[in-house]
C-alpha cells in the first residue's frame, strides 16, 4: 500500500516538474523520524540551481499546486493528507491518512500482489546424495527457500529445481565404500547404524533387503538411518585413499561406470548378487550407485521437508549427460567462435573459452577457461554452461525446439500450511525429477524457460558462476546474462570450542591442530567427517525446546501438544539463525548460540504473534473481538497516537523491506525488519491494553494496529520466513 502511495506521488511530481521544464524521475523517500512526515521529496534543493532561485521558493510552488490537486485525489493518492509542509532550505513532506489508511489494509490485505507474468528460476540445496546434510546444507537451503517465498509474495510466478549430481566423485566414493574398501573398515561403519551384518555380502544384501521393503528412510526424527550410515562411510573411503594412493583408481572405475549407467532391466538385487559375489560388472556397480544416490536424497527431501522446503523438479545430472545437454551446448559455442581448441602449450588439446575481453576477468593472467580436458573429460564449469542455458530456454535445437529432459513424477506430498512440514507420500502436490527419455511428458510437467534464474550456492563458486554468465553472453544473450544471478553466501563454520562438543558428543578427534584452535572458526569437512548433521542439530534444537516449554509450566505439567510445539519453535530458531546473519559473512556455528531461545532469535519473534494471537482470543472470550470492518469504521474519525502509528506504519512498509531484500539478495534485511516489529509490539502492549481499553472507541483503534501487527508479523514469519506460529510457546 505504501508503496503504490510512493509510486503515485512520484507520477504526481513528474507532472508538476514537466510542466515547469523539468525531464527528472522523483524519488520519494521515507524520512527517518515521523515527525517529518511519513514521506519526503528532497529534489528541489539540485533542481533550483539550475533556475539561480532558492529551493525552498520551488518547494513552495510545488506545495501549493499539489495541495490543490491532493484535495480531489482518489486511489491511492486519497490516502494522503492534502496538507503538504515545506521544511528546512525546500523538502516536501507528506503525512498519510493514518485511519484510512490502517483501515483500509484491515480490510484489503496490506499489500497488493502484482500479477507479472515472467517465470523465475531459483535453484538451492544441490547435496551431494552420498551422505546426510549437514548444517552448510541447511544455510544454502533456507536461504533458497526464503527467496523464493519472497518472489512468489511478489507476484512473480516461481520454480523451484534442487540439482542432483547423481554420477559424481561423492556418490562414487561411497559405492568404492560399499564394494572395494577392506571389509573390516567397512563393517565398523556399516555397524553404527545396523549392527547385524558380519560381511561385505550381509552389508549388500541388507541394503537391497530395506530398499526392496522401504525401510531404508526412516520418518521419526533422531533415527539413523541411511544417509547416516554413508557419513559414517565416506570419511572411511576417503582415509583409505590416503593410506593407498592406488587405490583411487577404483574412483576412476566406479565414475566410467556411473556416467555409462545400467539397463532398466537390471534389478538391484541383481546387481547386488554380482557384487556380493565378486564381479564387479560396471551396470552392477551403476545399479548400486543410483540406489545409494536416490535413497540419500530421499532422507535429504525429508530432511528439508521438517523444515519446511519443498521443491518442483529434480534435475539429474545423469539425465543431463544421456540427453545430450553438453553436446548440444557444445556445438552451440562452438557455432558462435567462443572456444577454441588450444593445439600447444599447458591446455594444448583443451577446448578453452576466452575471457580476456570480459571486463568481468580484466586482469587475469591466465584468462582461458578449459571446458573439455585433453582427454576428452566436460569440467563441472562446461556442464553448468549447458545447464543455465537450459533453464534460460536457449539449449536449442537446429531446428529451433527446446533440447529438453523428459519427466516422470518421483513423490507425492503436501503442506498444510505455508511453514508446516513438508510431507511425502500421499498429497495433492507432484515433485517431479527429470528423465533422458524426452517422450516421457507428463501432463502439467513443463520445466526450464525461465525469464531470470537465481543460483544459489556458497561465494566460493563465484568464479565458474561468472564463467557461465559470460559463455551466456558470448552466445548473443545479453539480457540473459544480467538474469543469470548468483545468490553467493559465505560458509557456515564451527568454532573451535563447537569442535570439542561435537568430538565430546561422538568420541571422535577430528585432529585440530595448534593454529585451527587459536582460529574463530574451523570449515567443516566432510572428507574428514567433522561437521554437524541436520537431524542432529534439529534434534537437539526440539529437546532443549521441550525444556524450555516446561520450564514456563507448573512442576511436572506437560502439554498434550509439547511435541508439535517445540518441533515448531526448534524449526523458528534454525531458520531464523541462517537468514538473520548477513549473507557474506561466515557464520560461525555455535551450539550454545543456536539454543538460546531469548534475544535476537526466531523464538522472539514467534512468541510476539503467539502474544497477540492471545489478545484476540480474550477478546473473543468477552465478545469484544469486534472486525477488520468496524475496526476501520473506527478509525475513519480518530487520529492514531505517533507510537501506534509507528507500529502500524512499519507494518505497511514490509512490501517495500521485501523488495530491497530481494534485490539485494540480503535476507537479513527482513529478519531485521521483523525483530523491529516485534520489539516495538512488546513496548506498545503494556501501554496499551486491549480488553481493558477505558472505552470501546480507544478499545477499536488499539485492536485495529494490533490486528495489523499480527498480520503482519504472520506474513513475514510463515510465509517469507519459513518460521511456524506455535499455538503457545
Amino acid at each position: 500500500m505504501v508503496l503504490a502511495v510512493r509510486a503515485a506521488l512520484e507520477a504526481l511530481l513528474q507532472e508538476e516538474l514537466s510542466l515547469r521544464g523539468f525531464e527528472v524521475s522523483p524519488r520519494v523517500e521515507v524520512p527517518p523520524r515521523r515527525e517529518l512526515g511519513d514521506l519526503a521529496w528532497a529534489g528541489a534543493l539540485a533542481l533550483a540551481k539550475s533556475l539561480g532561485k532558492p529551493p525552498r521558493g520551488l518547494a513552495q510552488e510545488l506545495a501549493k499546486s499539489l495541495e490543490a490537486k491532493l484535495q480531489q485525489a482518489e486511489g491511492p493518492l486519497g490516502l494522503l493528507e492534502p496538507k503538504v509542509s515545506v521544511e528546512g532550505p525546500g523538502f516536501l513532506n507528506f503525512h498519510l491518512r493514518r485511519g484510512p489508511v490502517v483501515g483500509q489494509a484491515l480490510q484489503a490485505g496490506f499489500h497488493e500482489t502484482p500479477e507479472r507474468p515472467a517465470k523465475i528460476i531459483v535453484e538451492h540445496t544441490n547435496i551431494n546424495p552420498n551422505k546426510a546434510a549437514h548444517i552448510g546444507h541447511l544455510r544454502n537451503a533456507v536461504l533458497g527457500d526464503v527467496l523464493a517465498r519472497c518472489l512468489r509474495f511478489l507476484g512473480y510466478p516461481v520454480e523451484v529445481q534442487n540439482y542432483i549430481d547423481d554420477t559424481g566423485v561423492q556418490v562414487a566414493d561411497v559405492v568404492v565404500g560399499f564394494v572395494f574398501l577392506p571389509e573390516a573398515e567397512l563393517l565398523e561403519a556399516v555397524r553404527q547404524v545396523w549392527p547385524s551384518p558380519s560381511s561385505r555380502r550381509e552389508v549388500l544384501e541388507e541394503f537391497a533387503k530395506r530398499k526392496r521393503e522401504n525401510r531404508l528412510v526412516v520418518e521419526a526424527l533422531g533415527e539413523a538411518d541411511f544417509d547416516d550410515l554413508c557419513w559414517q562411510l565416506y570419511p572411511q573411503v576417503t582415509r583409505w585413499y590416503e593410506q593407498n594412493p592406488e587405490a583411487s583408481a577404483r574412483r576412476t572405475e566406479v565414475l566410467h561406470a556411473l556416467e555409462g549407467g545400467a539397463p532398466e532391466s537390471l534389478s538391484l538385487e541383481e546387481a547386488v548378487a554380482a557384487l556380493a559375489a565378486g564381479n564387479q560388472d560396471p551396470q552392477a556397480l551403476a545399479r548400486l550407485g543410483a540406489a545409494v544416490a536416490e535413497t540419500n536424497l530421499r532422507c535429504h527431501l525429508l530432511t528439508m521437508g521438517r523444515l519446511g522446503v519443498a521443491y518442483d523438479v529434480l534435475p539429474h545430472e545423469s539425465d543431463i549427460l544421456r540427453r545430450g545437454f553438453w553436446q548440444r551446448a557444445f556445438e552451440l559455442l562452438q557455432e558462435a567462435g567462443c572456444i577454441r581448441k588450444e593445439t600447444d602449450g599447458k591446455n594444448a588439446g583443451c577446448w578453452v573459452m576466452s575471457l580476456a575481453d570480459s571486463p568481468e576477468f580484466a586482469g587475469m593472467a591466465d584468462a582461458d577457461k578449459i571446458l573439455v580436458r585433453s582427454n576428452g573429460t566436460v569440467t563441472y564449469t562446461g556442464k553448468d554452461i549447458a545447464y543455465q542455458l537450459w533453464k534460460l530456454g536457449l539449449l536449442r535445437d537446429p531446428d529451433g525446439t527446446c533440447h529438453d529432459f523428459g519427466y516422470v513424477p518421483f513423490a507425492r506430498f503436501h503442506q498444510d500450511g505455508p511453514a508446516a512440514p513438508v510431507r511425502y507420500g500421499e498429497g495433492p502436490r507432484v515433485l517431479f525429477r527429470t528423465s533422458a527419455d524426452p517422450n516421457q511428458k507428463p501432463e502439467n510437467a513443463s520445466f526450464g524457460r525461465g525469464q531470470k534464474v537465481y543460483n544459489v550456492i556458497d561465494v566460493r563458486q563465484s568464479y565458474p558462476q561468472k564463467v557461465v554468465k559470460e559463455a551466456v553472453r558470448a552466445l548473443g544473450f545479453p539480457e540473459s546474462a544480467e538474469n543469470s544471478i548468483h545468490f553467493a553466501y559465505e560458509m557456515v563454520a564451527l568454532t573451535p570450542k563447537a569442535v570439542h562438543q561435537l568430538e565430546a558428543q561422538t568420541g571422535t578427534s577430528f585432529g585440530l591442530n595448534p593454529e585451527e584452535e587459536k582460529k574463530p572458526f574451523v570449515e567443516m569437512s566432510g572428507r574428514r567427517g567433522l561437521g554437524v548433521k541436520a537431524d542432529e542439530l534439529l534434534t537437539t534444537l526440539v529437546v532443549e525446546a521441550k525444556k524450555a516449554i516446561r520450564e514456563r509450566l507448573p512442576e511436572g505439567e506437560s502439554p498434550a501438544d509439547l511435541e508439535s510445539r517445540a518441533r515448531d519453535i526448534a524449526v523458528g530458531a534454525l531458520r531464523y539463525q541462517m537468514a538473520r546473519q548477513g549473507r557474506n559473512r561466515v557464520l560461525a556455528f555455535d551450539f550454545a548460540e543456536a539454543l538460546a531461545f531469548e534475544g535476537d532469535t526466531g523464538p522472539y519473534l514467534q512468541y510476539s504473534a503467539v502474544r497477540a494471537k492471545k489478545i484476540f482470543e480474550k477478546l473473543a472470550q468477552a465478545g469484544l473481538a469486534g472486525s477488520p470492518e468496524e475496526d476501520a469504521a473506527a478509525l475513519a474519525s480518530t487520529l492514531l497516537p505517533n507510537d501506534l502509528w509507528e507500529l502500524a506504519f512499519s507494518c505497511l512498509r514490509t512490501p517495500e523491506v521485501v523488495e530491497k531484500a530481494v534485490a539485494s539478495l540480503e535476507f537479513s534485511l527482513l529478519a531485521g525488519h521483523a525483530r523491529e516489529l516485534a520489539q516495538t509490539f512488546h513496548n506498545l502492549y503494556h501501554r496499551y491494553p486491549v480488553l481493558h481499553a477505558e472505552n470501546e472507541q480507544e478499545r477499536a483503534v488499539r485492536r485495529a494496529v494490533f490486528r495489523l501487527f499480527l498480520l503482519t508479523i504472520t506474513t513475514i514469519l510463515e510465509e517469507l520466513l519459513g518460521i511456524p506460529v506455535p499455538a503457545e510457546m
